[in-house]
């Protein structure tokens, strides 16, 4: 079954062409076709990522080899143009949003509900292409139905917001909890979002002279402090907003070695620490992490059930992307956008196709 017919059966796609770093071009290709348990996807609205940015660069660290040439992206939002055979759950028409991530499903992580933990892992942008392009032929599976009042970027923006629902299933927020985020980008400001509507009573955000517009979204969408370490102290700061006790959970999204030991510091006894940062090495101290009881949770990714969590905060407006789209890019706009995102004016950089 197909919706329409697509235009010349070409697409437009934005590839990393080269293992070369910053090697990317904007290509035409053919509109693939889905065969059995595939749908064909028209692509309308997908997001730049850190990764993104890191494969773009040469600077990801997976679990194998990114192959080479590749579509970008992993997240994504658009509508189904055709379905291949035995596709029941989706039809043309219908808008959806893509889990970009899938285990073998025979391994032991996979039968214990964490295919996020497979060693043969598929990800969409990563190990396959992904969604920065027209149309995508993908597994069934992970394209997901969307209410009709989520509308397309926030569809596109699912797979950041599960990685909240997941810190969220991690530190168990209690009405009251005080919150510090270090880092305002996109994860970050999901976050605040979720603890927000969590309940809790504080919530800090927490960067530097560069994110002052940043930081002008953060209060709009309901920080209650912002620190700006670029001219204070951050632990003394958050220490006097606590009256000397540190915050019950910290979220560090900074993508930098200097955050781990500051959000080991900044942590209440007995406090809940969850670390985004990508980078190899970093240090801190084992004494204070023991001294004051901590629980720190790393984690990859996302399974089912918390891309399914993160459709009902979106239905239901707990927590969005809209409010921090700023400026939208076609995919021929390719350079300009990586070059916003790099800038870090932008909280996330949205393309629409």
């Amino acid at each position: 079954m197909r919706l329409a017919n697509l235009k010349g059966d070409f697409m437009k796609a934005i590839m990393k062409v080269r293992e070369d770093a910053g090697a990317m071009e904007v290509k035409k290709l053919r509109t693939p076709k889905p065969g059995p348990g595939e749908v064909l996807v028209k692509m309308k609205a997908a997001g730049i990522c850190y990764s993104d940015v890191m494969i773009l660069t040469n600077k990801y660290k997976g679990r194998v080899p990114v192959p080479i040439p590749i579509i970008m992206g992993h997240e994504g939002a658009g509508v189904i143009a055709e379905v291949g055979e035995g596709v029941e759950h989706v039809k043309p028409g219908d808008k959806v949003g893509l889990n970009p991530l899938w285990g073998c499903g025979q391994c032991q992580n996979c039968l214990n509900g964490y295919p996020n933990m497979c060693m043969n892992w598929r990800h969409l942008g990563i190990t396959c292409d992904g969604t920065f392009a027209e149309y995508r032929v993908l597994p069934a599976f992970v394209a997901y139905k969307l209410p009709d009042s989520i509308s397309l970027i926030d569809g596109a923006f699912l797979e950041p917001i599960s990685l909240t629902v997941r810190t969220l299933e991690h530190v168990k927020p209690m009405v009251g909890d005080t919150v510090a985020i270090i880092g305002p980008g996109s994860i970050g400001m999901f976050h605040l979002q979720a603890f927000k509507s969590a309940g809790a009573s504080i919530v800090i955000v927490i960067g530097l002279d560069q994110d002052a517009k940043r930081f002008e979204i953060a209060k709009r969408l309901g920080a209650d402090y912002i620190v700006n370490g670029s001219k204070e102290d951050v632990e003394k700061r958050v220490k006097e907003i606590t009256n000397g006790v540190g915050v019950d959970i910290v979220v560090e999204t900074a993508n930098h070695p200097s955050t781990i030991p500051l959000a080991v510091n900044l942590a209440a006894a007995r406090g809940r620490v969850v670390l985004f940062g990508l980078y190899p090495e970093a240090t801190m101290s084992p004494l204070t992490f023991l001294r004051s009881g901590l629980t720190m949770a790393g984690d990859v990714a996302v399974v089912p059930r918390q891309f399914l969590r993160a459709i009902r905060w979106v239905e239901y407006k707990k927590v969005l992307a809209e409010p921090m789209i700023t400026k939208r890019f076609k995919l021929d706009q390719a350079k300009e956008a990586f070059e916003a995102f790099h800038q870090g004016e932008m909280v996330k950089v949205a393309f629409e196709m």
